[in-house]
């Protein structure tokens, strides 16, 4: 039967193809016509997969080890190959390594790696019916988002269950692995181009404006910081204690939080609260670094934290203005500052994910003057580039020409602003997975920096009324053009209907898909 089916899938897939495009009559399916493993046959353990094409202790041994680089793991499986016929390689592997069925084991205690080998197994033994493959490699690419290897897979087999029906996906799902700039790229380069060879036969047939929509809220601004952290990490040594009171200490956190790989938890000012306590302890944390002196976060949080057995210290100053330069001490200076006003969080937070990548600290000035903290600071610092955000109204030339090599990046208002911040800084951003943040308040957004810093992502300031006479409307329709433009995927909106309205989001939403189906 499985003879039978395989045989008239692939009669109709040429008749098709050949009525559409006759150049692509010789293709199959994503999982049987990306042999990458051809770049890898140099590797001993490779080359024994393709010439036993069953697997066996050895093979498994190497699968399952954590200092196998994941790049050869996969080319292993690639290698280990697929029959019409099918095979039985995943099952054999779960009882080789963890001596259970495949259909009884835990799968949730399982690293992203291990995850991923499982998937990838059972979509090569059955590239019919690949939803449970699907399924898995979602978990191993929610455990491991920053692997190539496994989000190039996991396109693959997502490409091979919308076969039937949706061909433009193929291409589309492989396109946003091509262009996350998040992802570390362990993949031989000969590797990818086998890949894509075949994935991009189907780029004409792209059509899609599907767009994820991700709203990550809770009942209050601790809740949702909460949220944030459990939306992007799963574990980290260390985390980042902000006040969620007030904005001034907190507005340089980003670049420290991505120099740890940290989340930022907002915390009131008088207690250690529950959500960041158990958000504390699923992450598994060794380290808390508190942003802002004893007026932010008082001794009893920070003993609260030390009692659970953190390594704790705090970095302040007797102002906000010298609590950015502490931090920015941690930061350094090699890449570049960039200056922006300590009396509003709009321009930190839209440079935040941008400065959080490129590891610029973010100084805080006021518009007329600078401390003796703050000229000492340049003094001794190597400051190769300063950005500074706003025309001179917000940051005077007496203060920003005291910094050298000046490039300013203004605009009318903090929605401009926003948008020329991101425009400067585009080459440096991954557009596939935007979080969208209320102007009105700080804490959605100052949470959500850290979040952006993380996946690389733009953070979109929205307003739900008119700012300087700059209409909601006119902002939303500058952003949909943008991201329409530059293929999103997930669109984060950060906060309830509070926030941001879901009329708003739809707005929004509508408005990329109307500029994707254009394009």
């Amino acid at each position: 039967m499985r003879i039978k089916n395989y045989v008239l899938s692939l009669f109709i897939m040429v008749v098709i193809l050949f009525s559409m495009d006759p150049i692509t009559v010789f293709a199959d399916s994503p999982i049987t016509s990306t042999d990458f493993y051809r770049a890898y046959i140099d590797v001993n353990i490779v080359k024994k997969a393709k010439e036993k094409g069953i697997i066996d202790q050895e093979i498994a041994d190497y699968l399952h080890s954590s200092t196998n680089p994941i790049d050869v793991k996969a080319a292993v499986i690639n290698a280990l190959g697929w029959t019409c016929d099918g095979k039985s390689n995943a099952k054999s592997y779960v009882n080789f390594i963890y001596s259970s069925d495949i259909d009884k084991l835990d799968i949730d205690p399982l690293s992203g790696d291990e995850i991923f080998c499982i998937s990838y197994l059972m979509a090569l033994d059955d590239y019919f019916n690949v939803n449970e493959a699907v399924s898995l490699m979602e978990k191993a690419y929610k455990k491991n988002n920053t692997s190539f290897t496994i989000a190039i897979i996991r396109s693959i087999i997502k490409g091979q269950a919308v076969m039937s029906n949706n061909w433009g996906m193929i291409w589309t799902n492989t396109s946003s692995v091509l262009k996350d700039k998040t992802l570390v790229k362990e993949m031989r380069q000969e590797a990818i181009d086998i890949i894509v060879e075949y994935m991009q036969l189907y780029e004409k047939y792209s059509t899609d404006t599907t767009i994820t929509t991700n709203r990550i809220w809770g009942s209050n601004r601790y809740d949702t910081s909460a949220k944030i952290c459990e939306q992007g990490w799963n574990q980290s040594d260390y985390v980042v204690i902000a006040s969620g009171e007030d904005f001034p200490d907190s507005l340089s956190a980003a670049p420290l939080a991505k120099k740890y790989n940290a989340p930022i938890l907002l915390n009131a000012h008088d207690r250690l609260l529950p959500q960041v306590s158990s958000e504390i302890d699923r992450l598994q944390a060794k380290h808390a670094i508190l942003v802002g002196g004893l007026a932010s976060l008082s001794s009893e949080v920070e003993n609260a934290i030390k009692t659970k057995g953190l390594d704790t210290v705090r970095l302040s100053g007797q102002t906000r203005y010298e609590t950015s330069i502490e931090i920015a001490k941690k930061i350094g200076t090699s890449n570049g500052v960039i200056v922006t006003t300590g009396e509003d969080y709009a321009d930190a937070l839209s440079i935040a994910p941008v400065a959080g990548k490129l590891q610029m600290p973010i100084i805080l000035a006021q518009k007329d003057i600078l401390n003796s903290m703050q000229k000492k600071f340049i003094a001794e610092n190597t400051i190769p580039k300063t950005y500074v955000l706003g025309y001179t109204d917000i940051i005077s030339d007496d203060v920003a020409l005291k910094f050298p090599n000046v490039q300013r990046i203004v605009g009318e208002n903090k929605y401009v602003r926003n948008l020329n911040i991101i425009n400067t800084f585009s080459n440096e951003i991954d557009f596939s997975k935007p979080i969208l943040a209320s102007s009105k308040n700080f804490p959605d957004a100052l949470s959500g920096s850290a979040l952006a810093t993380l996946n690389n992502s733009p953070i979109f300031l929205i307003s739900s009324s008119s700012y300087n006479g700059y209409l909601e409307s006119s902002n939303n329709s500058s952003i949909s053009t943008l991201l329409g433009n530059n293929n999103v995927d997930t669109l984060y909106t950060l906060g309830g209907n509070a926030s941001i309205s879901d009329d708003t989001l739809n707005d929004i939403v509508n408005k990329i898909k109307a500029v994707k189906t254009i394009k």
